[in-house]
Formats: C-alpha cells, structure tokens, sequence
C-alpha cells in the first residue's frame, strides 16, 4: 500500500485520540510513503474528504467512534474502487469495531492495522442510498437511544443503555407492523425491529448470538411484545449463546426486506437518526475489505 488517508474525530472519547496522535502519525509514516492526516471540524467533513479523494488512497483510517466510523463507511461503500477500511476505536461502545476484533486500546489497534490482516464483511444497504455496518432498528431502539442523555453517554458508557433500556421497557410504545422477506412475511402489532449485521449494540453483544459479518444475509429479530418473557429470553442469548426463543419473538435471516409502519417510525441507523419507515433493506455481500483483528470471535464466523 502506498497511501493512507487517516481520518480523525477530534472531539471522539472526550479528546482522548489526540493523545496518541502523534505517535499514530509517526508509526503510520514509518510503514506508508504518503500519509494524509485530516481532522474533522463538523459532522460531514469525512464524509466529503471520501467523496473527493478516497478512490485515490490504499487504505482510509477512521479513528473516531461510531458515528465516524458510520459516516465514512457511508461514503466509502458509494465509491465504485473502494479502498481498504480501518477503525481506531475512539468513541464511547465502537461497536463495529468490537464486532471485528478490535483491540479497544489505541496502540494495540493500530498494532493490528499494521499487521495488515483483510477481512471482507458484507454492508446493509437502505433503500438504495443509505448504509449499515452494524444494525438497523425501528420502535424500541430508537426509543432506548432518544432517553440516553448525551452526559450519561459519556460517563457511564454502555450502563447507559441498560438503563434507558430498562425504563423503556416499563413503557413500550408499539406500532402496526409489516414485513415481508425472502422466505417469509410477518403483519401485526410489534414493539421493535432489529436489523443486525455486526453484534454489538451500545459496546455490548447484541440479540444475535452466532452473527456472521461473511455470510451474505441480515440477522432479524421482531419483537412482537416487550414482555418479561421476551426480555429474559433476549438477556438469556447473552449467556446460553443460543437464538432468543419466546412466542413474542421472531427471528430469521434473510437477504433482503421490506418494511412498512403505521404510524410511520422513527429509524436508527447504527446509531444515526433522521429517516422515517417505509424501507426496502438488503445485504451486499463481501462489500468492503477491512483490515481488522486476527482473532474475531466464533459468533462473527471468520
């Protein structure tokens, strides 16, 4: 590889990545002949720098947390020559990146980098112009996520999530659902749908224990109901590693669906917020080459 584009979140993790700014530069100078450093000012910088000079670089570094690594995966997967992709966990869960084996201290991850190990992982795609690296969720998620004051995020990490998850639960606003994906169909009242890619949600593994990033389908869990039965089964998969069972639940794989809501629900996007149901959802397969930890985890499939 000749060149290497790093781009750097500033404000990630309370600041904490430009502390080891200077030595990322000089180790990424000592392996690379051309290192561009580009820190970010405003949401959107990154994504622009892609845009316009990606398809130029061997390697695109992001060193931020999720909402970096979310932006630049966005923009990355629209190139048609798309470069190799990393992550410098700075942010407060880096789900992704615990999901491909990321050490989550910095040196050690960029030890891994260095180390030039490739994965390829596939990519959710939204209808048609939007990306997924990690999961894609309507009804009880975003709700979790809307109750998570942005101080507490960074102070308690992901016992944050627990928490807002938990008074969400005493509360569950449900919605008129229907789904229909490669093998099947679903319509009725729903309190949550979960689309998964990665397996981590808010720095902990999520409801899909034997997520696979390689295997060209999207992991599905419909939650009819938020009921004690649903939760346990849901907390139990954390333990037993086994498929959340309960009659409220609904979980399948696929390669591709559709969604409609009424009312129409809000979406969060690995995290990112803004669109509305409906959404036509599929995988694509093997789309980006990360260069990731050598040892992932049995439940990632590599």
């Amino acid at each position: 590889m000749e060149r290497v584009d790093l781009i750097v979140n500033p404000a990630a993790g309370q600041g904490r990545l430009l502390e080891h700014l200077p030595r990322i530069t000089r180790r990424l100078k000592e392996r690379f002949p051309t290192v561009n450093i580009r820190q970010t000012e405003k949401p959107g910088d990154g994504a622009r720098w892609v845009e316009n000079e990606g398809g130029e670089a061997d390697l695109v570094i992001a060193a931020g947390g999720d909402g970096t690594v979310h932006e630049l995966a966005n923009a990355l997967s629209l190139l048609p020559d798309r470069p190799r992709f990393a992550i410098l966990p700075g942010g407060t869960c880096n789900d992704f990146s615990r999901a491909v084996g990321m050490e989550q201290d910095i040196p050690a991850a960029l030890d891994q980098i260095l180390q030039g190990w490739e994965r390829k992982v596939d990519v959710g795609m939204v209808d048609g112009e939007r990306f997924f690296l990690n999961f894609w969720g309507i009804g009880l998620i975003t709700q979790v996520s809307a109750r998570i004051d942005g101080k507490n995020k960074e102070r308690y990490g992901r016992l944050a999530y627990y928490l807002s998850a938990a008074q969400n639960l005493l509360n569950p606003c449900s919605f008129q659902l229907s789904v229909t994906w490669d093998d099947g169909s679903f319509e009725g009242e729903a309190a949550m749908l979960l689309v998964g890619n990665g397996s981590y949600i808010g720095g902990v593994p999520g409801f899909f224990p034997h997520s696979r990033l390689d295997d060209g389908r999207l992991d599905v869990l419909l939650v009819k109901e938020a009921s004690l039965d649903s939760l346990w089964s849901m907390l139990a998969s954390h333990v037993t590693r086994e498929w959340p069972e309960s009659d409220d639940l609904l979980y399948f794989h696929t390669r591709s669906l559709s969604i409609q809501a009424e009312p129409a629900q809000n979406i969060d996007c690995d995290g990112e917020k803004g669109s509305l149901t409906p959404s036509e959802i599929r995988n694509l397969s093997a789309h980006l080459t990360l260069l990731a930890g050598e040892k992932v985890s049995d439940e990632q499939g590599y």
